[in-house]
């Protein structure tokens, strides 16, 4: 708008200048309006589990912008004890995050696990697209973000790097989840050997 004003009064070419200033504000506006809807959206129902430092820490290696993608295209779900989210040999269509409560996790009918806040559930068979290697089953009152396979993948559409980030986060929730299982084994095994 200052170079308009100064070819103005200057007397140079104001058509080719003009056109060029008018580009940029078009640009510089769209990109102003993409980032207030993307602020907006914010204020909608959902919590600010964005801001959330466990959530952060859950995410680690996705930018602000990335985890409030993800946040917009989950489903926060309110959840009561005995809510079944995964059937062991089930199909899974959605990736669940416990973001605040407790599940325990059933093989053949037997509590195998317990996984608290933080928690990825339903990951197996989400990266093997298999059906669930185990029952879930809400132990307390629980908030879960549900990631449905669809709205996931458009995301990961949307921004690539996502993708990569995803995959590397539950490789390593599941293998916190295998050390604490083996954890409980061992501990199970050396009482049973003191009996």
């Amino acid at each position: 708008l200052l170079m308009i004003g100064y070819l103005t009064y200057s007397g140079e070419d104001l058509a080719t200048a003009a056109a060029w200033a008018a580009a940029l504000i078009a640009i510089n506006g769209f990109q102003l309006f993409r980032l207030y809807r993307e602020s907006s959206g914010r204020a909608d129902k959902r919590p600010a589990e964005d801001e959330d430092p466990m959530l952060r820490l859950a995410l680690s290696g996705l930018n602000y912008t990335q985890i409030s993608r993800l946040i917009k295209a989950a489903e926060v779900k309110e959840c009561v004890s005995g809510d079944v989210l995964t059937r062991q040999k089930k199909p899974v269509n959605s990736l669940y995050f416990l973001y605040a409560g407790r599940v325990n996790v059933e093989v053949d009918g037997k509590t195998v696990a317990a996984l608290d806040n933080g928690a990825f559930i339903g990951e197996i068979a989400y990266l093997t697209g298999k059906p669930a290697t185990a029952t879930v089953v809400v132990d307390k009152p629980s908030r879960v973000l549900t990631f449905s396979r669809a709205r996931l993948n458009k995301v990961i559409e949307e921004d690539p790097q996502i993708s990569g980030i995803i995959y590397e986060l539950l490789g390593r929730d599941l293998a916190r989840k295998m050390g604490q299982v083996n954890s409980q084994r061992t501990a199970s095994d050396l009482q049973t050997a003191r009996i």
